[in-house]
């Protein structure tokens, strides 16, 4: 069947010197796997520059009940970046959070509100101009409630925040999966904050390298199976 929809790249690989697989996000039919052919000729090879990370792409394609893999036909950039494929600050964050979507989200699940706050959130990512050093960790924090596993907010102060069960607490949990006070205040600030804020929220280096293992540990533990995350090194080095 011969279809459209709007798509966003999660990864890519090339499959020969004439044709990549790239794994699309998609507005009606959640990830797909698409072959996309003619890659090596002229107009194939400007093609291929659109490959991104997060690039934003209006796709036509063959499109296959019960099968693994589809047929790219057309596509063209929905929204094009002004900003994030020539800044490295915003590259590489865009390559951290395609690997963190490229982990959780399965074959074909389609959800339209998580479509729509990933491409709210690149094209936010794309136009901002301060708090670009603590937009991971916000987006991780925002995403745990389109992945089912968002943490409770609360209005207590001075409390802890337990990984396992996802709730924040007076005391302190009596295993090691938990947030201090200080990482539970950040956690619940980001939990009520919208993106166009996160510049008001000062961390120093360590702390935000720390609340990252701590979100990646969180994930870890109520999505088991995520991959190493190729990209993490090289966020921590730029923003710590």
């Amino acid at each position: 069947m011969l279809t459209r929809t709007k798509a966003i790249l999660l990864h890519h690989v090339r499959y020969s010197d004439n044709s990549l697989i790239a794994h699309f996000y998609t507005q009606e039919y959640g990830r797909l796997a698409v072959m996309v052919k003619g890659i090596s000729s002229r107009r194939g090879s400007a093609r291929f520059n659109y490959f991104q990370p997060l690039n934003i792409f209006n796709i036509e394609l063959y499109y296959y009940d019960n099968r693994e893999m589809h047929n790219l036909k057309e596509m063209n950039l929905a929204y094009i970046p002004g900003n994030i494929s020539s800044d490295i600050n915003r590259t590489t964050v865009a390559m951290f959070i395609s690997e963190i979507l490229n982990n959780i989200i399965r074959e074909e699940d389609v959800n339209r509100p998580l479509f729509d706050f990933v491409e709210s959130s690149v094209i936010t990512l794309d136009g901002m101009v301060t708090g670009i050093s603590n937009f991971h960790l916000w987006f991780l924090v925002a995403l745990t409630d389109y992945a089912g596993i968002g943490p409770s907010h609360t209005s207590m102060t001075n409390c802890w925040f337990d990984m396992l069960t996802g709730q924040f607490t007076p005391q302190q949990p009596m295993h090691p999966d938990c947030l201090d006070p200080d990482g539970a205040r950040v956690l619940n600030l980001l939990l009520q904050m919208p993106a166009e804020d996160i510049a008001s929220l000062k961390l120093s280096g360590d702390e935000r390298t720390g609340l990252l293992t701590r979100l990646l540990k969180y994930y870890n533990l109520h999505l088991p199976g995520i991959r190493e995350i190729r990209s993490l090194q090289v966020l921590k080095d730029i923003f710590n």
